[in-house]
């Protein structure tokens, strides 16, 4: 079966520089966006056990609003680093069956049923899991995943055990949980399903797409997202995080120009003849 390409004629919004949350009706302490038809209101109890959802996660929900993507109603679905439960909120709001929310962060699950609850939705079908992806074994398999993996690169000198350090960054040079979303891709996924990923231009996209791609997914661009890199959370460590991002530029793994990156929210369905593996 031959993929399809990523469309080269893509929509790309450019967000302002120096903005922060510019894709909020309302931020930082709490955020409103409207998905879908339905108005939903986002809060952080502890910002530094559970990141506020930025725009780099907000792209993928910005892009899914725009009219692109599946149909929500009915699914089955898997939210991949659920944060604060942006996602999940947002998928049981447009009628998704169940959702699952995988976080390797214990706080996450919490601040996920609080604003489950908080936005009038069924907690009855949100399940919350506290797990390594890598390590993560389900019963059944997914009509829907989706996720926007932490994607600056690791280093010891700003390395910190919180919240803020589990969603934003990861090893192998940013790229962990990418690499683990594709191994892990079609235990995971039913046939004929459907991955959602917010995918930063600082982790090497072509390289996910050719890994899935070669699996036999069909990959699409659903919109490009131009916006700042979020150095503000490691402004003490900016200089070191910035060298090796440019050492991963100079290796072609990443796309940025001087502090401005983009976002790709990518769609990716899995054939309907796709072997288990």
């Amino acid at each position: 079966m031959t993929a399809a390409p990523i469309r080269t004629l893509t929509r790309r919004r450019t967000l302002t520089a120096g903005e922060s949350g510019s894709l909020w009706a309302a931020s930082p302490s709490c955020g409103i966006l409207e998905f879908r038809g339905t108005r939903l209101r986002l809060t952080v109890d502890d910002p530094a056990e559970v990141l506020f959802p930025t725009d780099c996660g907000l792209s993928l929900i910005a892009a899914l609003d725009g009219g692109e993507g599946p149909d929500l109603k009915g699914v089955n679905a898997l939210d991949i680093g659920s944060g604060s439960g942006l996602y999940s909120v947002a998928l049981l709001a447009a009628g998704a069956e169940r959702v699952t929310a995988l976080d390797i962060n214990p706080a996450s699950a919490a601040q996920t049923a609080a604003n489950v609850v908080a936005n009038g939705l069924d907690t009855t079908r949100l399940t919350c899991v506290t797990s390594p992806l890598a390590e993560y074994t389900p019963d059944e398999r997914f009509d829907l995943v989706i996720t926007n993996p932490p994607h600056l690169p690791h280093d010891p000198s700003y390395a910190r055990a919180d919240g803020l350090e589990t969603a934003l960054v990861a090893r192998r040079g940013g790229r962990a949980v990418y690499d683990d979303v594709v191994e892990r891709m079609d235990a995971l996924l039913a046939p004929g399903g459907t991955l959602l990923m917010a995918h930063s231009s600082l982790s090497d996209i072509p390289r996910t797409v050719a890994e899935l791609t070669a699996r036999g997914y069909e990959s699409d661009t659903l919109e490009i997202f131009e916006m700042d890199i979020p150095l503000l959370a490691y402004a003490e460590h900016m200089d070191t995080m910035l060298s090796l991002l440019k050492e991963r530029r100079a290796a072609g793994r990443a796309e940025f120009d001087g502090t401005r990156f983009t976002v790709h929210a990518l769609m990716f369905r899995r054939p309907w003849d796709a072997p288990h593996r």
